[in-house]
């Protein structure tokens, strides 16, 4: 009885996994279930490729630099008696920074000041003497001996309040030097003395003033750009009609518009590029020496360019590339050649796509070379995009 009951149950599960099998297959091979099991076409927005009328642009990386620049030094030696600024402070051409205590130097302009009075009491006696025996001289009373003589001593009395006059004179710009003013209008760094320290012209620099507006962007243009510069100069362009605008690291416009002031003479041999120099108003100390950046120069009249975003360019080893949807919506790869970057996030492109070609904008994730994907036309001058047909 047993062994009839295993061989039934045995039986029936053999004959429930069969219609199982077969069932499944029938299921999977059913026109409509099977469609279920396709993997979607990417979709991916692409937006047609064409010319636009554009102010020819260059960017290039730039470094802020003031214009000028003086290390504070003491110029006699004395203790620090009294810093007049606060580390960081914008201050004036003149106005007075360091105070050295003053009582040495005072009393050394009193000393020489006494020694020029004892001088030029002796030389007005010495002058007298002489006087009295050029006098004497014309009626024989005495030699011209005792002529040259008082003569001499004349001569030496003068230089002696000479002397005197330089000894004060020299007194009196060291009490000047006492008070260490600023040469120049522009901002000042840290104090790297104390009061009460002992300073002198050998301590080393006090403080650095920095100029600050106006200020420089400093940065190299390579030798084809340069040239391509001198063309829109040949042909109407000065470099007055240059626009100059520059931008922070962050992406950011500064505010003030810049001009082109100076371009160097040679090019750099070991990197073969030139030395170009834009200044800027700084009245609000924005810009920091030292700060980085990017420059970028537009010129005055427009050209016809192959233009489109940045962002619809992809870049490996071999340069730069972007995905092109074909008539077939089969995506292929496409190297392409890149000219200059526009401030509105824009490349021109010299070679690689033409007019109404496709190029994908979104959707890189989803795509790869030879797979058919499903576009949708972006109007780049448009909010909404269109569906492609």
């Amino acid at each position: 009885m047993n062994k009839f009951i295993v061989f039934l149950l045995s039986a029936t599960s053999t004959a429930l996994i069969a219609g199982g099998i077969y069932y499944g297959y029938n299921y999977l091979q059913s026109p409509k279930n099977n469609s279920t099991m396709q993997i979607a076409t990417p979709a991916v927005s692409v937006f047609k490729v064409e010319k636009k009328s554009i102010y020819p642009e260059a960017s290039f990386v730039a470094k802020i630099e003031s214009q000028d620049k003086v290390d504070l030094r003491a110029r006699v030696t004395g203790f620090l008696q009294e810093r007049l600024f606060n580390e960081g402070d914008v201050i004036q051409e003149g106005q007075p920074l360091f105070i050295i205590e003053k009582v040495n130097f005072e009393a050394k302009v009193r000393e020489a000041e006494a020694n020029l009075f004892k001088a030029e009491a002796q030389s007005i006696n010495a002058k007298s003497q002489y006087e009295r025996t050029k006098t004497l001289f014309k009626t024989k009373d005495v030699s011209e001996a005792k002529l040259d003589e008082t003569k001499a001593a004349y001569d030496t009395s003068m230089a002696a309040v000479n002397q005197m006059k330089a000894n004060l004179d020299l007194a009196k710009k060291d009490l000047e030097y006492t008070i260490i003013k600023s040469p120049m209008s522009g901002k000042i760094g840290e104090s790297q003395f104390s009061v009460g320290e002992l300073i002198g012209p050998d301590s080393g620099v006090l403080a650095t003033i920095v100029k600050i507006n106006p200020i420089d962007a400093v940065f190299s243009v390579s030798e084809n750009e340069m040239l391509s510069l001198n063309k829109q100069v040949r042909s109407g362009t000065t470099m007055d009609d240059v626009k100059v605008q520059f931008f922070t690291s962050d992406g950011l416009e500064y505010p003030e518009q810049g001009h082109l002031s100076f371009v160097d003479n040679r090019l750099d041999e070991a990197m073969n590029t030139l030395k170009v120099k834009a200044s800027f108003p700084n009245p609000n100390g924005t810009l920091i020496s030292g700060q980085y950046g990017r420059i970028v120069l537009t010129g005055k009249n427009t050209v016809t360019d192959l233009v489109i975003p940045m962002r619809a360019v992809q870049r490996d080893m071999l340069g730069a590339f972007v995905y092109v949807v074909g008539p077939d919506n089969v995506v292929q790869k496409r190297e392409i050649k890149t000219g200059a970057e526009l401030s509105n996030f824009d490349i021109v492109v010299l070679d690689g796509l033409k007019i109404g070609e496709r190029v994908i904008i979104e959707g890189f994730q989803k795509i790869q070379p030879n797979i058919s994907v499903s576009p949708t036309i972006v109007d780049l001058n448009a909010v909404a995009p269109e569906t492609a047909k």
